[in-house]
């Protein structure tokens, strides 16, 4: 806890976490150590000491995953911030947590209504903590929130994409909200049509991505993403984590985690369905269950340590690839050394010119 017997003391604490300008409090940019031990007594004693519902434009709280929310009291009725994070992971990081945190819509939400009731409410963006969406309900008081939420959006009248001039939020369903509350969608208590990092409004035909990993918007000026190689679904390029050995595609760690690609054993490289030689999810060799890669294959049996004859059946072509590959390697390079042989004497007869 955050006491006057730190080491560190609270200002100084603060100092850390906030920067100079005091506009964005970030709590993922304290060690993740620290950020996990924080409860909201300590949460609480920052934003007094920074005088945050005055200063702090948004609040982000990575990692502060043993707090119930009770420590946002100091935020009550702000009328400057613009964002409130409560995942409490990372930016581009999965929502998902284990053990699910503490934090409790009977804390918060009493905050965030002082927030968006007040006459020249600044808020721009929330994003929810996962364990807050998994089991939807209309009769609970979060579902509540979301429609005064989208009320509160209602209420600022006509906001259009800033690329189309197209009115938002669009679409069918909860997309015609700005925060879904279609308790059967799997956007539920998503916000739409809003980048997570400069708040502008696209629609999603023009400049707005959603990332299956972090689940966050993003417009295509402030993150770019790439489909996965297997799957398809849009990420974030910061959150990807695997690329394809063969082709260099991005691979999701969905895919990985659920064996749709190849993850070699002995060398954790990855390949895609396409690059791989065997089905994804299976193994190359059924008698050892060895599903090491091919090059891993061929150097365990070039070092001795392959003794299996079904996996020994297949180790003929690729030795017969190495080598063909070999071969083509040291016939470039004699090609160059003859190059090189050729240029050593037109520089010698240019000197030889240049002399006489």
């Amino acid at each position: 806890a955050l006491d006057e017997n730190s080491a560190a003391s609270t200002n100084e604490r603060s100092a850390a976490i906030i920067g100079n300008e005091w506009a964005t409090l970030d709590f993922g940019d304290i060690e993740k150590e620290l950020a996990i031990k924080l409860k909201d007594e300590d949460i609480e004693r920052v934003l007094q000491c920074i005088d945050a519902v005055n200063k702090v434009k948004r609040l982000k709280l990575a990692n502060c995953v043993n707090i119930t929310g009770a420590g946002l009291e100091p935020l009550w009725g702000s009328l400057i911030i613009e964002q409130i994070d409560l995942s409490l992971v990372g930016e581009h990081q999965s929502p998902k947590i284990y053990p699910e945190p503490s934090i409790s819509c009977n804390h918060v939400l009493p905050i965030l209504d002082t927030i968006i009731a007040t006459e020249g409410c600044a808020l721009r963006h929330l994003q929810f903590p996962l364990v807050w969406l998994q089991e939807p309900s209309t009769d609970s008081e979060f579902h509540q929130f979301l429609q005064r939420y989208n009320q509160m959006w209602a209420n600022r009248g006509t906001i259009s994409c800033l690329e189309c001039n197209k009115g938002l939020p669009v679409g069918s369903g909860s997309r015609n909200e700005w925060i879904g509350t279609d308790t059967h969608g799997p956007e539920y208590g998503q916000q739409y049509s809003t980048c997570y990092g400069c708040f502008k409004h696209y629609c999603y035909d023009c400049k707005m991505n959603i990332c299956s990993t972090c689940q966050m918007d993003y417009c295509d000026d402030c993150t770019k993403m790439s489909d996965c190689q297997v799957c398809g679904d849009s990420h974030c390029n910061d959150c990807y984590e695997h690329e394809c050995h063969e082709c260099d595609e991005k691979i999701c760690s969905k895919c990985v985690e659920e064996q749709l690609c190849h993850k070699c054993g002995d060398c954790d490289r990855v390949f895609c369905s396409e690059c791989s030689n065997f089905e994804p999810g299976t193994i190359s060799c059924e008698e050892c269950s060895n599903n090491s890669c091919d090059d891993c294959l061929l150097r365990r049996f070039l070092q001795g340590e392959q003794d299996c004859a079904e996996c020994n059946k297949i180790i003929f072509p690729l030795i017969v690839r190495e080598s063909m590959v070999s071969k083509g390697l040291k016939e470039e390079v004699e090609s160059l050394k003859a190059e090189n042989e050729e240029l050593k004497r037109e520089i010698k007869e240019l000197r030889s010119r240049n002399w006489n």
